[in-house]
């Protein structure tokens, strides 16, 4: 099955080509639930030029992520306890934050982008999974991109996990791990579009 990305899903790809192609700081792309965030990870899996890791918290997440990914025709290695593999050796790795945190041995080769999905999960705390990983891999490559995507990107007691909106709002401050929100979905639009009924 080939699937067509949705307009705005498009441009949530061409947003994140057009912001790592300039700069190297973290960002974050917000889409509301049912907007196909697996869909827009694919493609960003497919057409990235290096090695890509995506990260999921829970083993349903990696296994539909790695689907969608794999319904473009591509194939991917799965590194999840959970579903019972742990292979991470090509171009595109789906693994579950757990399972890759605790096999860091298993990450000696270099990965160019990051994707967690999710990505209002990770805490602020250095001795967190998610840390773990970002700082492993980035001693491993110290040009490593990092794209997180999240419904949900402010955190009650945290506040907004990054610190610059595009629209030019400045919405967190410089503790924020992401950056740059670079494309961000309103959810009224996929109602009015006919994508989410509004029930």
């Amino acid at each position: 099955m080939i699937f067509t990305l949705r307009p705005y899903q498009q441009e949530a790809v061409d947003a994140t080509l057009s912001h790592f192609r300039r700069h190297r700081t973290p960002a974050v792309i917000v889409l509301p639930t049912g907007a196909g965030k697996s869909l827009v990870i694919a493609e960003l899996a497919r057409v990235a030029r290096g090695r890509v890791l995506v990260l999921a918290h829970v083993k349903e997440l990696v296994a539909q992520n790695h689907a969608k990914y794999c319904a473009l025709g591509l194939e991917a290695d799965i590194f999840a306890a959970g579903l019972k593999r742990k292979e991470s050796q090509g171009k595109v790795v789906f693994g579950s934050v757990q399972s890759v945190a605790r096999n860091l041995d298993a990450f000696q080769e270099e990965f160019s982008l990051l994707i967690v999905d999710e990505c209002h999960r990770i805490g602020d705390d250095e001795d967190s999974q998610y840390q773990q990983i970002l700082t492993h891999l980035s001693k491993v490559n110290p040009h490593l991109r990092l794209l997180g995507l999240t419904a949900t990107p402010f955190r009650l007691g945290k506040g907004w996990i990054y610190q610059f909106h595009y629209h030019g709002m400045v919405r967190g401050n410089d503790n924020a791990l992401f950056r740059d929100c670079i494309y961000e979905l309103p959810l009224r639009y996929m109602i009015k579009h006919g994508y989410l009924d509004a029930a």
